[in-house]
Parts: C-alpha cells; structure tokens; sequence
C-alpha cells in the first residue's frame, strides 16, 4: 500500500508540474522534435560505422569514404540538436519554476494570519527560493534525458533486431534489471531527501531569526549559545544529506553492474555468431554500440529518477503549502470604492464579539460597543487583555468566533478584506518600510499622491525636519533593517505614511512607543490634525495620548470593564482610575 500511494503521489506530482507548462507548449513541441532527430541520428552512427568496418574488410574505399562523410555529416547534425534541445529545455524549466515560484509567492497574501503566525519566514523563503530550485534542476534533468531517452531504447531495439534478433532478446530481456534496481533506490532515498528538505527550512528560518536579532543576542551574551545550536542543526542536516546523497549514488555503480554483465552478454554471443560467420565483425562493432545505447538510457533515466527523488520532496512541501485553505474573499480591485463614500461618515460598532486563538482559551468574551462617526475612541488595559485582538478583528486578519462587526451598520464578515482596508489607516507599533526611497515609502498606501502633498504631510507630522538632514532628503533609500533611521524617527515615518494614505477609519496602536517626550509633543500634534473629524480608535500605555479621547473603553480579562470620557471613569474610581493615579504618581 505504502509503495502504491508513493507511485500515485509521484504521477501527481508530475502531472501538477507539468500543468506548468502550458506557457511554454511550443518550446514543449520544439523539445519534442529536436530529441527525436538527434536521438534517431545518433542511432544511425553505429549502423553506419558498423559498414565502414565491413567496406575495410572488403577493401571498398569507395563505399567507405561514402560512410566516412555520412558517420561526418550525422556526428555534426547530433551535435547541433543536442545544443538546441538544451536549450530549448533551459526555457522550458525556467518559465514552468518562474510560474510556480510566482504561485508560492502568491499565495502567501491568500492565507489567512492564523497560517502565518505559526510558519516561519525562513521556512516560506527555502520553499520558494530554494525548493523551486531544486524543482527546476530536477525538472530539467528530466527534459534533458526522458524523451531522447525513450526513442533512443526504441530505435535502437528496431536495429538490433534487424541486424541481430538473438542478441536483441537478450538485451530487451535483462535491461529493465537495472531500472527497477533504481526504483528501490529512489524510493528509499525519498524520505531521506524529503527529511533533508525539511532540515534545510528549519536552518534557514533559524539563520533568519539570528541574524535579525543580533543585537539582542549579544547584549545577552548568548551568541556562543546560538552558535551551538546551529550546530545541532547543521550536524542533523549533515547527516540526513550524508545518508539521501549515499543512497542516490548507489543507483549509477549498481545500473553499471547490471548494463556491463548484459554487454558481456552480448558480446559473448556475437563473437560466436561472428566466428560461425553468421555475422560480420562490423555487425558485432554495431550491435556491441548498440548494446550499450541501449543500456545507457535505462542508467541515466535510473539516475534520473533517483536524483528527482529530492526533487519530488520538494514539490511535496510546495504543493502542501499552496493546498493549504485560502481565505475566502475577493481580492479585484474593482468597485474598491463604491462601498462606501471615503470623505463619509463612519461609525463603528462591536456587537457581543467573543474569540480565541487557542479553542477553549478566551481572549476577548462578550464585547459590545459603539464608536459614533468621527470621535476618537481610545482602548485601555493590562497586557494581554485582547487591545491589540480587537484591532486584528477589525482589520479581518481574525474572525470572532462569535457576535459581530459592523462598519456604517454592515457587518465587516460580508466586506472583501482588501476593500474593508482600503478604508484603515493604521499605525503600528512594530513599523516596516519597503526597500526604496522615504518618498516612495510616505506614498507607499497612496502611489497617485503628488510628491509635493507628501512633502506638506511630512512637514505637518513633523517628519520633514529629520528627512531633510537625511544625505539625499525625500530621495534617500531605506529598507527593511533598522539602520538608517531610529525608532522613533521610523515610528514619525510610519504616521506620515498612515496621513498621506488619507484613510476613513484609523488606527494608532502604540504608535508613540518608541519616541521621546519632545517627539510624542509633535507626533500627538499631528495625530490631532490627523483625527480631526474621522472615527479613530487609539491603543497606547502613555495615558497622556488618550486622556483626549471622546470615548474610553477600559478591557481587563478579555471582558469590557468600564466605558466612558476620562472624567467619567476617574470618577467611577474602577481600573482606569487606578492606573491613571499610578500613572501620574
């Protein structure tokens, strides 16, 4: 049963792989033909050379310059096919790998969250950069050696049958020896490539993880720590790859063995065919050629198959990942703005929203509340009481589990989430930046912004101050890393960048966190400008941000504690009145 669904699973495999084709058919037919001519012509030499031996023996110098300048002519022609098929097989693996990279790519932004919170970065970029790759090298030593294989095992049993029936049988009898001597090797080297593949997503993650915490590594001294973990993992891929890469090689001596006893084979039967003068010594010289064109297809697609057994581990990872559920939306671009008018009124409302990211272990129970259009709404409470899960729901990067939410009286569940966010603004707490130029990052939710209006939206955040210091101003490149710009100068950015997008609806979450006193003066200066007249909801510890909120809504344990202005709920003396007297003491 095991060896039938790993036979099933490998024809799956390559009839999904080959749908990736489709682009390139044409290439696909070319492949097709010039294996053929090449395959065919390459049968011909033997023949040929076979009657230039027989026209020595005869003395025939005629006859033999004539075979000479054919063996010539039909040695150039292979030659140029073969260069051709190469590359037309180059384009073939490079255009079907570049679809299904683009594929994986794609489909990382149709998973939900949930999938990406537990999926390492590292292990979504081995599959794409590196699995892919070994797909296109495997793929393409499968293009290289399958067609021209099999008409070369074809053509070449036509001829030795014609010259040599006997020999022929002998040959046709003992050749699938070899072949299924590398079934049983690639089938048992594809757990350990498949092992390998996984080892390597694992390596790459940690790497990933490494390097991008450095600094915390070494202000905690832990760099010799890490180190000795990697070296755990690297010693296990060493080992996994030492075991898939011995297997694998055992398929050529072992195919060898076998094509060398039937090629001693058939010359021991020639040769006496040969001195009981039923064959020529120039039929012998064709069908020895023969004997081991035949052979060597049967070797390289053996080694073929046993080397696509890595191959086949990571097509087995890349068609898991873009099996996986996708989230059911639409995400056209059509109609983005025909929901709701985006200079509107906008109210939100939370209507008895339960969730849990673990089944059974409650973040948020039972919340209800209502954010009346263009007042600002800030969000208060202990660590982990589900601030930060509220936005997420908003945002649908999470569905509740129960209750709902409604935008303008329209339950956000039957919004298309590319839509619903074209209307978010928000401001995290964690900022990130696209490799490219500050103005290209100011007008990264907005392209169509003039760069003029970008410059004025830094200037009111306050921004233009810092940019204007950087070496090429609004022109300097950044990145994802955190080197160019500090903290809280990517945090100033970060607002810019929420201003320039002009949304209906924003979100501050945190969004002074990293920033100094004097900063936090002009960022809430800006913010002002930024909430004047839109709905906003603001998450933030420094209760000096939200003390001019219209409306706060004090969480604790997952459940809606207390709501109302800051007055209000100092005077009710709940939770919110004890943290803002340990605040201001």
């Amino acid at each position: 049963m095991a060896d039938k669904n790993v036979r099933k699973g490998y024809l799956s495999y390559i009839k999904r792989l080959v749908s990736y084709v489709k682009g390139a058919r044409s290439y696909l037919i070319l492949s097709v033909i010039f294996a053929a001519i090449s395959a065919l012509i390459s049968i011909l030499i033997p023949f040929w050379a076979g009657r230039a031996i027989d026209m020595i023996g005869k003395g025939d110098k005629e006859r033999l310059i004539r075979y000479l300048l054919m063996l010539l002519v039909a040695i150039t022609l292979a030659s140029l096919m073969q260069f051709a098929l190469n590359k037309v097989n180059n384009s073939i693996s490079y255009h079907s790998i570049c679809r299904l990279r683009n594929d994986a790519y794609g489909k990382i932004r149709k998973l939900p969250i949930s999938y990406l919170d537990k999926t390492s970065a590292g292990m979504l970029q081995s599959m794409i950069i590196s699995d892919c790759e070994t797909v296109g090298d495997g793929f393409l030593l499968f293009l290289n050696h399958f067609i021209s294989g099999i008409v070369t095992i074809i053509f070449t049993l036509i001829m030795m049958f014609y010259i040599e029936w006997r020999i022929a049988l002998t040959v046709l009898l003992c050749s699938p020896l070899s072949f299924a001597f590398a079934y049983f090797i690639a089938k048992s080297s594809f757990n350990s490539f498949k092992r390998q593949s996984e080892i390597r997503s694992r390596q790459t993650s940690f790497i990933s993880e490494m390097t991008s915490d450095y600094v915390s590594l070494n202000i905690y001294g832990a760099a010799d720590r890490i180190c000795t973990d990697f070296d755990v993992i690297n010693d296990e891929y060493r080992k996994t790859s030492s075991l898939a890469t011995y297997l694998s090689s055992m398929t050529n001596p072992g195919t060898r063995l076998v094509n060398n006893l039937i090629y001693a084979a058939v010359a021991l039967i020639g040769s006496l065919r040969t001195i009981g003068s039923a064959m020529t010594v120039g039929s012998l010289t064709a069908v020895l050629s023969y004997a081991n064109r035949f052979t060597k297809p049967f070797n390289d697609l053996s080694s073929v198959y046993t080397e696509m057994s890595d191959s086949f581990a990571c097509l087995s990872r890349i068609f898991t990942f873009l099996d996986e559920k996708e989230i059911n939306d639409d995400l056209s671009e059509k109609n983005i703005k025909e929901l709701w008018d985006p200079k509107g009124d906008f109210e939100l409302e939370f209507v008895n929203v339960s969730f849990s990211y673990v089944p059974g272990k409650p973040v948020l129970n039972d919340i209800s509340f209502r954010v009346p259009s263009g007042s600002s709404c800030a969000i208060v409470g202990p660590t982990g009481c589900g601030k930060t899960t509220l936005i997420n729901l908003l945002l649908r990067f999470y569905e509740p589990d129960s209750g709902k939410i409604l935008v303008n009286g329209v339950d956000i569940s039957s919004v298309p989430r590319n839509v619903l966010r074209h209307y978010i603004g928000t401001v995290a707490q964690d900022t990130w930046f696209s490799n490219g130029s500050v103005m290209d990052n100011i007008k990264y939710g907005n392209p169509d912004l003039d760069d003029s209006d970008a410059q004025r939206t830094a200037h009111s955040s306050g921004a233009d101050s810092f940019i204007r210091k950087l070496p090429d101003k609004y022109d300097s490149i950044i990145n994802a890393s955190r080197e160019e710009l500090s903290e809280g100068q990517r945090q100033l950015l970060s607002i810019t960048r929420a201003m320039a997008s002009d949304p209906s609806i924003l979100i501050l979450d945190e969004a002074t966190s990293s920033v100094d006193i004097l900063t936090e003066v002009k960022i809430q200066r800006a913010v002002r400008e930024l909430l004047d007249d839109r709905t906003s909801i603001i998450i933030a510890h420094r209760l000096s941000t939200i003390i001019d909120a219209d409306m706060i809504v004090v969480l604790e344990n997952g459940r809606l504690s207390d709501i109302g202005t800051h007055e209000q709920l100092l005077v009710r003396g709940g939770f919110y009145s004890r943290l803002y007297k340990s605040y201001t003491a």
